[in-house]
């Protein structure tokens, strides 16, 4: 779906055909060690020509894997030693590597590359606790309107509009998102952002849920630890929340080291229109 904007021609035609041939440019085995040391003749070649405009990676995609995996810390690791960190095996990182552009090209609102088909994944959604992926949003959804159109909170989503807010929070700056799966079903997550405040960055849950069916089975636990393990490495200073008054949800932030704050409030305007 063209989505109204674009890399540029050379980026997209690029990439495509290391797509369609990686053997051209890789070899047989390629890895990611092969592409890396492609990419750098490619940079080196380009340099030499003084084709300055022409690049192969989108442009901001070697911060982006930054930001999104260790935040910005300034580090000295390139984008490949960053992604290996993640995925050790060459051969699973090349799969990694495409699975991360293209969240990158989702993100700016541009069509993605579909990967080799010959490549590995980078992980599996088969049972654990994994990074939302822009290919995760419509099972994301159903799941959330499964659990958010009941009790406590009634809520009236559809797949559109619980497709849109969550495609919203994705592509929010300082984004990251953990999903619970078991056997291939995606069972609950968590989605939020990093804000940056005067003493470091505070992160703020906007979406956790854990659908009714298997609630009480330690999974919003499980995927709090996670979340806190990931934001620890990228040195936030503090997670914090909104959420409704009560035993099932205040009452379970509680239990999981959350305080309640109790000189702030939460204000709201409802009707626009009648103060216009």
């Amino acid at each position: 779906m063209n989505r109204g904007k674009d890399i540029t021609r050379e980026e997209r035609e690029l990439l495509t055909l290391l797509r369609q041939r990686p053997e051209m440019y890789l070899g047989e085995y390629a890895g990611l060690h092969e592409l890396q040391q492609f990419l750098h003749g490619y940079d080196v070649a380009m340099r030499r020509h003084a084709l300055h405009d022409v690049r192969l990676l989108p442009e901001g995609f070697e911060d982006y894997v930054e930001e999104r995996f260790l935040g910005k810390t300034g580090t000295d690791w390139t984008w490949w030693e960053i992604i290996e960190q993640f995925e050790p095996d060459h051969r699973a990182a090349l799969g990694y590597f495409w699975l991360i552009l293209n969240e990158y090209l989702f993100s700016i609102g541009c069509n993605i590359i579909p990967p080799p088909s010959n490549l590995p994944e980078g992980h599996s959604h088969f049972s654990g606790i994994f990074a939302v992926r822009n290919t995760d949003l419509d099972r994301l959804a159903e799941s959330y309107m499964r659990t958010f159109n009941g009790e406590p909170w009634w809520d009236k989503w559809d797949k559109e509009t619980a497709v849109r807010r969550l495609e919203d929070i994705y592509r929010t700056p300082g984004f990251t998102g953990l999903a619970f799966w078991r056997d291939g079903t995606l069972l609950g997550a968590v989605m939020g952002r990093s804000e940056r405040y005067y003493d470091g960055d505070c992160f703020q849950i906007i979406e956790l849920w854990v659908e009714p069916r298997v609630q009480r089975e330690g999974i919003g636990k499980k995927l709090l630890d996670v979340l806190r393990r990931r934001l620890r490495i990228k040195n936030t200073k503090k997670i914090f929340l909104i959420t409704m008054p009560g035993p099932a949800t205040e009452g379970f932030y509680q239990k999981n080291g959350f305080v309640t704050q109790k000189g702030l409030c939460v204000m709201q305007m409802e009707s626009l229109t009648e103060n216009l």
